[in-house]
């Protein structure tokens, strides 16, 4: 099955819509195809939910992989512990045995940070590739919006003036 284009695909074929519209003589306007650009803009708004659902999904799955190195380290020190213990009754051993528990907290300590930051980098780069995707969606609205705000500050009689200019061959 063929992999359906993310969201930020779907804004640069958006992009692409209004990059290569016709434009409109003596004008920053252009003329789109409505219902292609509608066409896009649902397309986007069914995948970010999906990608956004995605995303969580891989967050819940990092939190778990998290909770079980978490544990796991709690289950090495317990039974580090419940060993010592064991090995208390012998005194040349318990040395050993707490040098050896210490040992096994740090490197399950180790692990369980190593494993958060390796979380925090995946979260921060989805994050960031969202934030790019709404940069990108809000420049084009903001854009689009001024187009319009400019085309509709015009005066009517200066508008129909131009239509009924005709252009010079120079």
């Amino acid at each position: 099955m063929p992999e359906e284009p993310t969201a930020e695909a779907r804004l640069e074929q958006l992009r692409e819509l209004i990059a290569s519209a016709r434009a409109m003589p003596m004008s920053a306007s252009c003329v789109v195809n409505r219902s292609e650009v509608l066409k896009v803009i649902d397309e986007i708004a069914e995948t970010m939910p999906k990608e956004l659902d995605e995303a969580r999904s891989v967050i819940e799955q990092q939190k778990a992989k998290i909770a079980d190195g978490e544990a796991q380290a709690a289950q090495i020190v317990a039974d580090a512990n419940q060993h010592a213990l064991d090995q208390a009754a012998h005194s040349s051993q318990v040395k050993v045995a707490e040098e050896h528990a210490a040992k096994i907290i740090a490197d399950a300590e180790h692990e369980a940070e190593a494993l958060r930051r390796e979380v925090d980098v995946f979260i921060d780069s989805r994050m960031a590739s969202f934030e790019s995707v709404l940069a990108k969606t809000g420049s084009q609205v903001r854009t689009a919006r001024k187009r319009l705000a400019d085309r509709n500050a015009e005066p009517a009689e200066d508008r129909r003036q131009r239509a009924t200019e005709l252009p010079t061959l120079d």
